[in-house]
């Protein structure tokens, strides 16, 4: 059987939609096809720890910071399809081992209040640090909303009056720009919980000793002003709002529809074969899996050898780092111990994500992950999730996510189900240092990097597709030839992570490859 469309979308997850509901606004017809059962990609959740059936598991990402700012959730009307969302304050807290902490507020001058608690001249340069970081994202977040190699005059516009503005403070961004997380961290300030607090932001954006991972902290300023957006249901409700979203204007979802091949004819792309042998011709296609795994699916020996080769180098966690995730359900609430009864004001840090760790278990995360060991102390974000959206699980009970930005993807033993359980023992030994619940708990959900590239085809388990770095960003991202207006191979898009602007919701890259797509189709 063959159906024809104006674009077919590989991949449901937020960017395939996205591009989907660009697209079907525009009047083209869509074709969405998905591998997994349900919509959502690494936005997707759902009920996945058979000992504890009424917790609701989130196996990836948790929040919509960039969403915020991007226009996907206007765009796309999400509010009227179902998406509601909640913002606790503050949305992150540094947990420090004597109970000190430090509360990043929406408010940036009562976060730089919080820290002089601890350390005054670290709670004043916080105010001096919030003066680059804003200028850092009047400048980023235009250059993340534009297509790369495409002149877009609004966005140009607000990037140069940005930098006009900020030209007092160009060594600075500079230098933080080319500069490494941790040494940003230590440059700025000095007690070991301000320091701590950065590199835990950071980390989530990989290495915090790799050249250009400073540029992270941009996520402060954008935390500051957008708030962190936590969906009412979870990632899968952001999801079943965008699939009824697209579904309205005419876009078709096909689940349970493993892509067999990318049809590349005459040099150009011309649609998919699906598992089941039903070939969807289109004019183009936007492809949303990783790159890796895209080329590797297109019709064999269609594609120049030198492309294939480019692709095929391109880093995926090539540092062996990779986010180990866990979810924990608890038949009992879950509590911070002592820092909140420490605290000097009335924020509830029980619903904040709490960030464990000091600088050095960060640092030795990464350096332990690169020889493929496992840390004794680890470096952990702890997602309240059920003090944030009590469905998340039953009344009187708990469901905590557990992100660690830095394990072995392939650890020196190899990760046996022994491994994984005492690893997950170390963990859970940790945060129960700090917080009450732990110990009732009732199930798990526990994924490795290697099994979360099974579960999702994503190549070594890496979440943002392709490694971030100056050298692979804009045109350049997921390589040389392949970030540009005019796709490597005709007809063939790159829509998800593993292009502009990379990871994290934000549904940009999805917008970007809709926006040429529909120029293409001209």
């Amino acid at each position: 059987m063959t159906d024809i469309y104006d674009c077919v979308i590989v991949g449901a997850g937020h960017n395939g939609m996205a591009a989907a509901g660009y697209l079907s606004r525009a009047g083209k017809k869509v074709a969405v096809v998905e591998r997994m059962e349900k919509v959502g990609g690494m936005t997707s959740s759902g009920y996945m720890i058979p000992e504890a059936p009424d917790y609701l598991v989130t196996p990836c990402a948790v929040e919509l910071l960039f969403a915020r700012g991007s226009g996907i959730i206007e765009d796309l009307e999400l509010h009227r399809h179902g998406l509601t969302t909640i913002d606790p304050d503050p949305s992150y807290v540094y947990l420090h081992p004597d109970g000190q902490s430090i509360a990043l507020f929406r408010d940036y001058k009562r976060t730089a209040d919080d820290i002089a608690r601890i350390h005054p001249a670290d709670g004043k340069q916080y105010l001096k640090f919030m003066e680059v970081m804003d200028a850092m994202m009047d400048i980023g977040f235009p250059l993340m909303m534009a297509e790369p190699g495409r002149p877009d005059f609004r966005n140009i516009g607000k990037m140069i009056s940005s930098a006009v503005r900020s030209v007092k403070l160009r060594e600075q961004l500079i230098a933080i720009s080319k500069g490494t997380a941790d040494q940003v961290a230590c440059e700025w300030f000095e007690h070991p919980a301000t320091i701590a607090l950065l590199n835990g932001i950071a980390a989530g954006a990989g290495p915090v000793d790799d050249d250009g991972n400073a540029a992270a902290y941009m996520i402060f300023a954008v935390t500051h002003r957008l708030g962190t957006g936590k969906p009412v249901g979870s990632l899968q409700a952001f999801a079943n709002a965008m699939a009824k979203s697209i579904t309205e204007t005419g876009a078709e979802i096909m689940l349970n529809a493993p892509v067999a091949e990318i049809l590349v004819e005459d040099g150009a792309a011309k649609g998919v074969r699906l598992d089941d042998g039903r070939v969807l011709r289109a004019k183009a296609v936007i492809a949303t899996s990783d790159p890796k795994t895209t080329f590797a699916l297109t019709t064999p020996d269609a594609v120049e050898r030198k492309l294939m080769q480019r692709i095929a180098h391109v880093p995926a966690n090539r540092s062996n780092a990779a986010p180990f995730l866990a979810n924990v359900a608890m038949k009992a609430p879950l509590r911070l111990k002592k820092h909140q009864d420490m605290r000097h004001d009335d924020a509830d840090i029980n619903q904040a994500v709490g960030l464990i760790g000091l600088a050095d278990d960060v640092r030795e995360s990464f350096a332990a992950a690169r020889r493929g060991d496992i840390p004794q102390r680890h470096a952990v974000s702890l997602s309240p999730l059920s003090n944030i959206d009590p469905s998340q699980a039953p009344e009187g009970c708990s469901i905590a996510y557990l992100y660690l930005p830095a394990m072995a993807v392939d650890a020196r033993e190899g990760w046996s189900a022994e491994l994984k359980d005492r690893t997950m023992a170390s963990i859970i030994a940790q945060v129960s240092e700090f917080y009450d619940g732990f110990q009732h708990e009732v199930g798990r959900f526990v994924e490795t990097a290697r099994e979360r590239e099974v579960r999702l085809n994503a190549t070594n388990g890496c979440v943002t597709h392709v490694d971030f770095g100056a050298l692979r960003s804009g045109l350049h991202r997921p390589a040389t030839g392949f970030g540009g207006p005019k796709p490597a191979v005709p007809g063939l898009f790159l829509g998800g992570a593993g292009s502009h602007p990379g990871g994290g919701v934000s549904g940009i890259a999805g917008r970007i490859a809709a926006d040429r797509v529909r120029r293409f189709l001209k």
